[in-house]
Order: C-alpha cells, then structure tokens, then sequence
C-alpha cells in the first residue's frame, strides 16, 4: 500500500495552460493514456476552469504548462499564479498533495520553460510532494516537445503506481487498446433554459464562479475574448500555405493576415493570439434552426 492510499479520492486531475494549443494537446494525450491504462477517473481542465483554493483538496494533479512570450504565464494560468503567490498561503498548504509538472517551451529563448519552472518551485516551497521530476519539452527538439514528453510519461505512470495503486489499479505496465476507448463518450452536453432555476450550491463561492462562467459563456461575440479583453486588431487572412508535407504527421501551415482595423505593433518573440469570427447570420440561422433561446446557456462538463 502507498502513502496516497488512505485517501478516498481517487480521480486524477489534469489541469494545463496553453496559448497556442500545444499544451492542451499534450495534457489530453495525457488524459488518454491514463485511461487507456485503467485510471478509474481522470478529470481534465483548462488551469482557468479549477477554483485555486481547492488545490489542497486534491490528491494527485499534473500541471501541463507553456511558456509564452518572453517567459511570460499563459493568459489562462495568470489567475492560478496570482492566487499561488499570495502570502497567507504556508508551506504546508499542500501538504499530502502529489505534483507533477512538464513544461512547453523554446530552448531558443533565454527563459527557457521558465513557467514550468517556476510552478514546480512554488508548488515544493507550498508543501507539495512531486511525483517525478519535471519534464521540459523543446520547440527545438527535431520531434518537438513529444521528444521529451514520451520518456516523461513512462517515468511518471510508474511512480503514480508507486505512490497509490488505485490510480492504476491495473499495474504500472497495462496498457487497453486504444479501440476500446472510441466509443466512450469523454463529454456531456447540457441546455439549460433561460429561466431555468440555478440548482443549489455549496457555498457562496460556488454561486459566485458558475455565475462568473455563465456570464463568460454570455459574454462571448466577435470581437470579444470571454468578456474581458478586446482584441488589439481585426484581422482578414489574404494567405494559408501548408508548409508540411502529408506523410509529416504534422499540420503546419505560413498565413499571413491583413490588418484592417488598425496597425499592429509587435516584437520578435510576441505571440499572436487569433480569434476566429463567426456570421452573426449564421448563427442566427442555426440558433432558428434549432429551435433555440439565444439567452440560454449550455454546459460542458465530464461524461
């Protein structure tokens, strides 16, 4: 029996911070190959859509962080860090939680996985045990970040099972095939109406953080990001070039836009956060279609 095993939770929490996609993309691989190696529950979120506080609550997470910019958090993760960083908070706030970190980054650049990093240090200083050292992918690496996140897995299965057997129930070395896993649905979709009656919460933070993500979902137009930010500039794509060829494995794409609101100002080293648009007929139309109250919201949430 591992020191985790007094425990009665036992869901895997996987919870990552992405700019541009590549971090979602390798925590969802990590969501995958925990089920497929019989992780009887594994919870996966964006960093933003976890509540900081309840961090000390979990047993085992894994943080799959970028680095942006010029070491720069994630928009996603700056809230997170924020909390992390307050000075109430003890060294042994997460005591008994277990840890593990990889990073995204550019070896490229002076602040390399910089956030990763940082993350791993703070979570060690707040009480927390890490499971396996932290894995820090490279842009530079000829597979990419995967050259470094394909050994990082191995190491870290094997020391989840050491520090609690009901994570892998299976053992360290079971492996499902992965076409018993299609069919299962990962997601569930609710409608809620317009005038639907909020179910009861726990606590006054609850009701504070679903009215914030119904408000959010709300929020959502073109020409806004979630409600809080608008964008610096409007753009139109005048060019969309595949740059990989079709054996590569790999969608890489030149495009090139076209400001038409305004100039951008920018730096090597910047990111480009892109916002498609949406016809507003379009989804007028589909919201008809439908049959569908524009003022209602949906969530999504675990299957």
């Amino acid at each position: 029996m591992g020191p985790m095993e007094d425990k009665v939770d036992k869901k895997l929490l996987i919870l990552y911070a992405s700019q541009t996609g590549n971090a979602m993309d390798a925590a969802e691989r990590l969501g995958r190959e925990a089920e497929r190696r019989g992780c009887p529950s594994v919870c996966l979120l964006s960093i933003d859509e976890f509540r900081p506080s309840d961090l000390p609550n979990k047993e085992a997470v894994i943080f799959v962080v970028s680095t942006t910019g010029q070491g720069d958090n994630p928009d996603s993760m700056k809230g997170f860090w924020r909390f992390l960083l307050q000075k109430n908070l003890t060294r042994e706030w997460v005591k008994g939680v277990h840890y593990a970190v990889f990073g995204l980054g550019d070896s490229g650049y002076q602040k390399y996985n910089f956030v990763a990093k940082k993350l791993d240090k703070r979570l060690s200083d707040l009480g927390a045990e890490a499971i396996v050292e932290r894995g820090l992918g490279d842009d530079q690496h000829p597979s990419g970040y995967e050259g470094a996140l394909d050994p990082w897995m191995s190491a870290l299965w094997k020391m989840v099972y050491e520090k609690n057997h009901n994570l892998l129930p299976n053992g360290p070395n079971f492996v499902a095939p992965e076409s018993t896993l299609i069919d299962q649905p990962k997601i569930q979709i609710i409608y809620h109406g317009a005038e639907e009656a909020v179910p009861p919460l726990s606590t006054t933070t609850d009701l504070k953080f679903l009215e914030m993500q119904i408000e959010s979902a709300r929020s959502m137009t073109p020409g806004k990001l979630s409600g809080k930010n608008r964008p610096d500039c409007l753009l139109k794509m005048i060019k969309n070039h595949i740059l990989s060829t079709p054996d590569n494995g790999k969608d890489v794409r030149h495009f090139e836009f076209e400001a038409v609101s305004s100039s951008i100002d920018y730096e090597v080293g910047d990111v480009l956060e892109v916002l498609p648009g949406q016809s507003s007929a379009a989804v007028d139309a589909f919201i008809q279609r439908c049959d569908l109250n524009p003022e209602s919201y949906i969530t999504v949430g675990s299957a």
